[in-house]
């Protein structure tokens, strides 16, 4: 199983056009902020030394959108294997269909962590070229935790969106969608409370604005704390539930909450997916 997962990590990583479209949302998101939202967004701050809140904050959702769209694209291999008939030659080797579907698995698992990682280490020396920002070494563990985290969430969520998916022309039209959707609801291009109620509710029916407020409440907590100190310390909630620092279910969710919520949402990913496995199963039986 172990080369198996090898496999599928080299086809991942040599293929450029791969690598490029798996960011390709988390790139737009980027780019997008740089040129268009962050001007908007620092025109509202009533502090000076805008970029050290706005930076790690973009930082945060690209991430999540990072985690999104890589693992999609690294468990897209599946499809194309089992389409193509690879999946049901493997089958005739000693490997069973369900270490088949691990390997897949955990190659997407590490291909988002990896991605993350990396997507981190780019934003961060941008922003510390061109807007001074210090690059926060002493949360490296903390972010490669969550990274793994996010991982494993949205593996388990493009397992369950891949169980619908037949053709490998129906790939790159699923992978649009949710690279572009993604953005919207990591509240990336917008802040989540500047969009309606509804839509409000629709974004959090999902992990994406639980997971970008695990990395924004990591990144942002030094930054926050000095810029809402002293008479602006009473704005400082307020700020957090407007910009997705902090979510509101009710009432505001402490961060135990929200991993809770995240693990909900894994575990119902797993099941689910778990529950249409057999259908899959029967589609690469009947080429043996």
């Amino acid at each position: 199983m172990t080369a198996f997962i090898k496999r599928n990590l080299q086809l991942f990583f040599t293929n450029g056009s791969n690598l490029f479209f798996s960011l390709l949302g988390a790139l737009i998101s980027f780019v997008l902020y740089i040129v268009f939202l962050k001007q908007n967004m620092a025109s509202a701050l009533p502090f000076t030394g805008k970029s050290a809140v706005l930076d790690p904050w973009v930082i945060g959702g690209t991430l999540t959108v990072t985690a999104v769209t890589t693992t999609l694209s690294a468990l897209s291999q599946m499809i194309q294997d089992r389409e193509r008939g690879t999946l049901a030659d493997f089958l005739m080797t000693k490997l069973a269909y369900w270490q088949l579907q691990t390997a897949y698995l955990v190659s997407a698992f590490i291909v988002g962590w990896i991605m993350q990682i990396i997507m981190a280490g780019v934003m961060y020396a941008y922003f510390a070229a061109v807007d001074g920002i210090t690059i926060p070494w002493k949360l490296t563990p903390q972010l490669i935790g969550i990274a793994g985290f996010s991982s494993l969430i949205w593996t388990a969520f493009s397992l369950l969106c891949l169980s619908f998916v037949k053709k490998v022309d129906t790939l790159g039209k699923l992978g649009t969608i949710i690279g572009t959707a993604s953005g919207f609801f990591a509240g990336v291009y917008i802040p989540i409370e500047s969009v309606p109620k509804a839509a409000q509710t629709l974004m959090k029916i999902t992990p994406a604005p639980y997971n970008a407020a695990l990395y924004r409440q990591l990144l942002m907590k030094t930054a926050l704390n000095d810029k809402f100190s002293g008479a602006r310390a009473g704005q400082k909630a307020a700020f957090e539930t407007a910009f997705g620092v902090r979510l509101k279910l009710g009432s505001v969710l402490s961060l135990t909450s929200v991993y809770g919520v995240m693990l909900a949402f894994l575990v119902g990913f797993v099941i689910v997916a778990l529950l249409l496995m057999r259908r899959s199963r029967k589609q690469v039986m009947v080429r043996i």
